[in-house]
């Protein structure tokens, strides 16, 4: 047997950006590790990267896609804006292995060995039913973390030549027995995914579960970022849909005795929704979920009246939500995943923490999402803690806790914007110049939140 290894051969020159001094690295200063990898149809594609924090040019960075195994794709280097000269030779090698222990010559407790396996594969997979969408017209359930795995090929992969083939077999089939699961899917965390997954490993993460419907832009000239809705495919049904909800707000803002005013939070975020977002599906069905949660949750304890005016209303927001998930395939998908997650609730801590992140985020925004994601901050730091929460069991299925659909925004967007910001130094400079936020400033606050939103999540 033999094991593939990366063999950096030659040397490197960098052109210094500003005083145009060459300078040569040699092979020996790369150091590969793996920072992500995923399964794909021909098995496990791996990201290597090779750091060098050089005394005049910064950090430099080498990465590589290995995808089958074996084989180097394309090379993404971050040099900082230098010039790259002449680059090393990159390619695998083999080195052999030393030869197994021969399985009858092991010692080893069968039952302890057995219960070590069982332990180690269910606390890395679990039932699809328990995290995963589930969608008739695309085939049942959405594998967006992986998948699916086979008890066998899994456990064969991690103990076979530990424990032999046989016994490896034997447990297997027990656990399928005893579960009635064939297809597997991963728990979500370090465990399954490593011990020290990298801020962009959990961007990544993130975006897999918390889909958000909307292509992210930059400005070439700034580096600021801003976003462009869901295409409207189905004007007349949008705007009938938010003329339904029009009438029904004015029906309960005419009478005192439905309990809502214009200052009332679900009536501030409906009119801001038809002023300002009506043109944007995603958002649109967001908002009208989340307010019908809310009115359900107050009629339900008694804060409301169950007044014909309020439960038309909430008719209007559900129907209209439904409404746009069947016409936007997207939208609905996001509902689908999104109705699976258990956000957890926000800490003091918590709060501090994205109330802390907020100059940053709007000095690199513009536009739509610098005061979307204004709103969002606001809301969770200072609107939704002042709340009453949720009565246990009194929200239709389609309905979110309170301040879940403004966690979804905000998270999915600031991944989003890591991950742009990890693949560009042309953008992180950019920002730089024009915010006077330097890399390790931005990298920082970004980091913390997405550590944050991923123990929320997880």
């Amino acid at each position: 047997m033999s094991n593939y290894r990366i063999e950096t051969t030659g040397t490197a020159q960098i052109r210094h950006k500003d005083t145009s001094e060459v300078f040569e690295l040699t092979s020996d200063e790369l150091d590969w590790e793996p920072v992500f990898g995923h399964e794909r149809d021909m098995g496990r594609e791996t990201l290597w990267n090779a750091t060098v924090d050089h005394p005049e040019l910064g950090e430099l960075r080498w990465e590589f896609s290995e995808y089958p195994e074996g084989f180097k794709n394309a090379e993404s280097n971050k040099m900082g804006g230098h010039e790259v000269l002449q680059n090393f030779d990159i390619s695998f090698g083999f080195e052999p292995e030393e030869p197994d222990e021969p399985l009858d010559a092991m010692e080893f407790d069968s039952d302890a060995a057995a219960e070590e396996m069982r332990e180690w594969f269910l606390s890395r997979y679990e039932d699809p039913a328990k995290s995963l969408p589930y969608v008739s017209a695309e085939g049942g359930y959405q594998w967006i973390n992986g998948g699916p795995y086979d008890a066998l090929e899994i456990l064969g992969e991690q103990f076979e030549n530990e424990y032999g083939l046989e016994l490896v077999e034997k447990v297997a089939k027990s656990i399928v027995d005893e579960s009635g699961i064939w297809d597997w899917s991963p728990v979500l965390g370090s465990d399954f995914y490593g011990e020290d997954l990298t801020d962009l490993d959990q961007a990544t993460l993130l975006q897999k579960s918390l889909p958000y419907s909307e292509e992210l832009v930059i400005n070439q000239a700034t580096g600021a970022f801003d976003i462009v809705p869901v295409p409207i495919t189905n004007q007349v049904l949008l705007e009938a849909t938010l003329g339904q909800i029009s009438d029904a707000l004015d029906d309960i803002l005419s009478s005192p005795s439905n309990g809502l005013n214009e200052d009332a939070l679900e009536v501030r975020r409906l009119q801001r929704t038809l002023d300002r977002y009506r043109n944007d599906p995603q958002r649109v069905e967001m908002d009208l979920t989340s307010v019908h949660g809310s009115l359900v949750n107050k009629i339900a304890s008694e804060e409301l009246p169950p007044s014909d005016e309020n439960n038309a209303l909430v008719t209007a927001l559900r129907e209209g939500a439904q409404g746009i998930r069947a016409t936007y395939p997207s939208v609905a998908e996001n509902r689908e995943i999104l109705s699976k997650q258990a956000l957890l609730e926000l800490s003091d801590e918590d709060q501090k923490t994205i109330s802390d992140a907020a100059p940053l985020l709007e000095a690199i925004t513009e536009g739509t999402l610098k005061e979307q994601i204004q709103e969002d901050i606001r809301y969770l730091t200072q609107e939704l803690p002042d709340q009453v929460h949720l009565l246990p069991g009194v929200t239709r299925e389609d309905a979110l806790l309170p301040g879940k659909d403004e966690k979804v925004r905000l998270f999915s967007r600031v991944s989003k914007m890591f991950i742009q910001l990890k693949s560009s130094d042309q953008i992180v400079d950019k920002i730089r110049s024009s915010s006077g936020y330097k890399a390790l400033e931005i990298f920082a606050v970004f980091g913390s939140l997405i550590s944050l939103f991923l123990t929320l999540l997880l």
